[in-house]
């Protein structure tokens, strides 16, 4: 039970991981097409929380380092 835990918040982590990333390369065309710039910090931010979340789950199962 414990091991689906952490499997479950490793999935999570490179969900978050991978929206952020496709939201950011929507903005990015969407920046291309327009004039006025739009921001990706907050997108950003959430690839680093994935990351955080994913390299977490993975060192507390034991699986990293």
């Amino acid at each position: 039970m414990q091991g689906f835990l952490f499997y479950l918040l490793a999935f999570l982590g490179v969900l978050l991981m991978f929206i952020s990333v496709i939201n950011m390369w929507i903005i990015d065309t969407k920046n291309k097409k327009s004039k006025e710039k739009k921001s990706k910090s907050k997108y950003i931010k959430l690839l680093i929380v994935g990351g955080i979340v994913f390299i977490l789950s993975r060192i507390l199962h034991g699986q990293l380092l």
